[in-house]
């Protein structure tokens, strides 16, 4: 057992192609040996089963021929007559002999295992060699009396292994009772077995041959076998020694690069469809990336060179002496400081909600002062736009976190002023749902989102065109805004959906769990 580990590291530092070739030919192998022991192992049992069967045949036409008792005795009565004398034996013994002549061994035993008489034998010369004869064990005579086996397999005197059959015969001994009438008494009946035994010889050269057969059969099948087993694993395993290939090509960066995918609909088709759809979603991944890097970089730059221009106009002291120039330059530069504080403040919810660190704090929150709140902090973004909101009386609270709600709705409203523009509208409005959901729509007048990109506005970095129209004097986004507002509104239990037409707006409607019927849903 301790070769185990070491034959399990060998195998493990072999090629896939030799460990199935290895499997499959081990488990053929192991199939056809177990298939040849079957069929030989059936073939003997059948063939000494007729030979047994012959040889009883034989017995009972033997106790005719010797004058046996053809009457039908119980096995009581068997085992209470007498062992027949050693002189009956013999002349029973001799008559059997003449009936079936020389080829087969003859001898009588008593039920106790005793030799009544042995096969007769011949001068021992080099021209009549002795008969064989089989001489049983007392155990093996007494454990076939229990068991009573068709035919028992033993050695004659010369070595050769021999069928034997034991047959109970009953017989009247007219010396014992010579005055008493065999069909009214049983006190002249005697007992014995009568052992026949024939060589193995013809069985065992059949059985030999039949082994010979197939261990050339089972040899030439394991020949086939691994010439074919090689170029077909090879064939099978093709696709994946060329997505061993293409892999490390896509590893090397080279990710516009696919699998051929296999016309079969199996596991390795299977698998090659995953793999290009995996390397689909990562390469799209690593260009909204690279996108977001460039966007974070150049959103980063330009509020660093408005900051950079404006210190260096206060350093220089070109306004010292113009109150309200210096005003309006600290004026542009906190605005530049609140712009990359807003996208730092966006990259750091997106970390904590992707490590699920984000806790929200659920309380009751009124949807009009909320509104109202999100469109007094965004007036300093309306320029020539209107943003107004509309509560219903009665409506219900929501169940949700203030903060992250505020969040939700700016991320939203500036989206949209950023793309209407001047004379346009953005409107808040805010409607009771039935079985305890709160609707909130933001609903603008601007440009629109093209079809080709509305079912992507929710991924994360994803602008449906960076050139898209919008006011002059607003900022570009990153991308975040959208993805934020979707996973801080399922957060809170809710939907949030979109729809848009080109040239003529854009509506976003949040769903969100009135505070009555709301569970208390949290996110860790």
């Amino acid at each position: 057992m301790h070769r185990l580990p070491s034959f399990r590291r060998l195998l493990a530092s072999l090629p896939l192609r030799w460990r199935l070739a290895l499997v499959s030919l081990g488990l053929l192998a192991t199939l056809l040996i177990s298939l040849g022991i079957l069929i030989s192992a059936s073939e003997e049992q059948t063939l000494l089963t007729n030979q047994a069967n012959a040889l009883g045949a034989e017995a009972s036409l033997a106790q005719g021929a010797g004058q046996g008792s053809q009457t039908q005795f119980t096995a009581a009565q068997i085992q209470a007559f007498p062992t027949m004398s050693d002189e009956l034996a013999s002349s029973l013994v001799s008559d059997t002999q003449r009936v079936l002549g020389q080829t087969i061994g003859v001898s009588m035993v008593s039920f106790d295992g005793r030799v009544l008489t042995a096969p007769p034998q011949q001068n021992a010369d080099r021209h009549n060699p002795p008969l064989p004869g089989v001489t049983l064990a007392p155990s093996t005579v007494q454990q076939w009396l229990i068991t009573r086996p068709t035919y028992l397999l033993a050695n004659d005197n010369l070595g050769q292994r021999e069928l034997v059959v034991l047959q109970p015969i009953v017989l009247w001994d007219k010396s014992a009772a010579s005055n008493i009438d065999p069909s009214t008494s049983l006190v002249g009946y005697r007992k014995a077995l009568l052992q026949l035994s024939v060589p193995t010889t013809l069985i065992d050269q059949s059985i030999a041959t039949t082994r010979l057969v197939l261990i050339f059969g089972i040899l030439a099948a394991l020949g086939i076998a691994v010439a074919l087993t090689l170029p077909l694993i090879n064939l099978a395993l093709r696709p994946l020694v060329e997505m061993e290939h293409v892999s490390a090509r896509i590893a090397a960066g080279a990710l516009s690069l696919r699998l051929t995918e296999p016309a079969a609909r199996d596991e390795i088709g299977r698998l090659a469809r995953a793999f290009n759809s995996m390397v689909a979603r990562l390469e799209a991944a690593f260009a909204r990336q690279k996108r977001f890097v460039a966007d974070v970089s150049h959103e980063l730059r330009t509020p660093l060179t408005g900051l950079g221009g404006s210190l260096e106009i206060l350093l220089f002291g070109a306004a010292n002496d113009d109150e309200e120039a210096t005003h309006h330059l600290m004026s542009g530069m906190y605005a530049e400081v609140e712009r990359m504080q807003r996208l730092i403040v966006d990259l750091l919810v997106l970390t904590r909600l992707d490590e699920g660190r984000l806790k929200l704090r659920l309380t009751a929150v009124e949807v009009s002062p909320l509104l109202a709140d999100v469109c007094t902090q965004m007036q300093s973004q309306v320029h020539g736009q209107s943003l107004t909101y509309q509560v219903p009386p009665g409506l219900p609270a929501l169940r949700g976190d203030a903060d992250q709600l505020h969040r939700v709705l700016l991320n939203i409203v500036e989206n949209a002023l950023k793309f209407t523009p001047a004379g346009g509208c953005v409107e808040l409005r805010a409607a009771n749902e039935k079985q305890g959901w709160v609707m909130l729509e933001i609903q603008d007048t601007g440009s629109g989102i093209p079809p080709e990109a509305l079912p992507h506005a929710f991924e994360r970095f994803y602008r449906a065109d960076s050139s898209r129209t919008r006011q002059s004097s607003q900022i570009g986004g990153s991308g975040l805004g959208l993805s934020i507002a979707r996973e801080l509104v399922e957060a809170h239990g809710g939907t949030i959906a979109i729809s848009s037409s080109v040239g003529q707006g854009t509506t976003v409607t949040l769903r969100l769990p009135a505070h009555h019927t709301a569970h208390n849903v949290s996110r860790d």
